[in-house]
């Protein structure tokens, strides 16, 4: 009786065993990591709309959820697994308001969930049937010679100090700037924008998509015969760049100081002059016997090009203080890493136009991925103007 009375013990001390087993095991499960966010339209609350999940990873990307949001502006996700930029693993979200598409930032590690998500997004403004007086805080021009022409990339850093995104009235449009005389051939890197975003006529480029709060860059390419001639600056320029790659000794720049080389990539240099508060109608490019004294300083910046994998390569993302040493706006009268590296990141926003450009038929993902890689490049701009 005693043998049967310990063996029914071991049986239950047994069964007790297996069923606390099977509870740590179940607990020890690990919970799909929340994502807890909230929109803003300006300061307050979005009290309607849907919010969507994108996931991008080393192999695909694409929408994976969507929820709408609560009166009070939050949502929330359960991601199927954690952020990870080592794993090459990584989620925004975006949401449509006033038919504008706004994109949070990217989410890479899971210590970026421990705090509350934001989508900024804005209301709207019409502006007038010419266009806005948006300011120009930044351009930078590079001029390329290519056989009997020149190929110029003009870098345009807009900043809508408003709070309403911009909108054009119907056949009208946001912003307006004239381009050097005889620019031809000419090609935008669309952005976040429609493929008829902008259009050049008569010798100026107008941009048709909307222009929301914060800076916007652009990026238009044309050809020029030669190089000679006004730059036309109708304003003011905050912080003014112009580039010419080199050998190209005959040319120089009036209106701007030379301040030495840059070099943007390996065997790719060019000769820089800048200036700041750059009014209208002072910069010149015009044809020289020499290319003058240079500075013996040379600042090499390490640009990442992938153009391959451009749109693979989004989100794989540089937080704006790990982000290779990007700097502010360039200075006159010093050739200083903060200038050449603030140029870095304008290039890449070029060269990621440009591979995206290259895609004739880009899928919804492959347009979402783009714009939230173009929306980070620009906070790097932002947070260090």
């Amino acid at each position: 009786m005693r043998s049967i009375r310990s063996l029914h013990a071991l049986v239950a001390t047994a069964a007790l065993a297996f069923l606390a087993s099977a509870s740590d095991g179940h607990a020890q499960e690990p919970e799909q990591p929340l994502l807890r966010g909230e929109v803003l339209v300006g300061d307050a609350p979005l009290d309607t709309g849907t919010v969507v999940l994108h996931q991008v990873t080393d192999i695909e990307q694409g929408e994976i959820d969507s929820v709408g949001v609560s009166e009070e502006g939050s949502f929330s996700f359960r991601l199927p697994s954690p952020p990870d930029r080592a794993a090459e693993r990584f989620y925004f979200a975006s949401v449509r308001h006033a038919g504008i598409l706004y994109f949070g930032s990217a989410l890479a590690t899971t210590t970026q969930l421990d705090s509350i998500y934001r989508i900024q997004a804005y209301d709207t403004a019409m502006v007038a049937e010419g266009g806005a007086d948006i300011p120009l805080q930044a351009r930078n021009i590079f001029f390329e010679p290519n056989g009997e022409e020149w190929r110029v990339t003009d870098i345009f850093q807009l900043r809508n100090d408003g709070d309403r995104t911009l909108i054009a009235p119907e056949g009208g449009a946001v912003w307006r700037y004239p381009l050097p005389e005889g620019a031809r051939d000419f090609s935008s890197g669309q952005g976040e924008f429609a493929i008829d975003g902008t259009l050049f006529r008569d010798g100026v480029v107008s941009v048709r998509a909307a222009i929301s709060p914060g800076e916007r860059v652009f990026v238009f390419r044309y050809a020029v015969d030669d190089p000679f001639g006004p730059v036309p600056t109708p304003g003011n320029t905050e912080a003014f760049d112009l580039l010419v790659r080199e050998p190209s000794p005959r040319v120089g720049v009036e209106g701007l100081e030379l301040q030495g080389r840059v070099e943007l990539e390996q065997g790719s240099t060019y000769r820089r002059y800048s200036g700041i508060d750059v009014g209208p109608g002072r910069v010149s490019v015009i044809e020289t016997e020499q290319e003058g004294e240079i500075p013996m300083e040379w600042v090499t910046v390490l640009v990442g090009l992938a153009l391959a994998v451009a749109a693979l390569f989004v989100l794989k993302g540089r937080q704006a203080p790990a982000a290779a040493g990007v700097g502010g706006s360039p200075s006159a009268g010093s050739v200083g890493a903060a200038g050449a590296n603030r140029q870095a990141v304008l290039v890449e926003i070029a060269r990621l136009d440009e591979a995206f450009e290259s895609n004739a038929s880009p899928t919804d993902e492959e347009r979402a991925a783009y714009e939230a890689r173009r929306a980070e490049l620009l906070r790097q701009l932002e947070a260090v103007s």
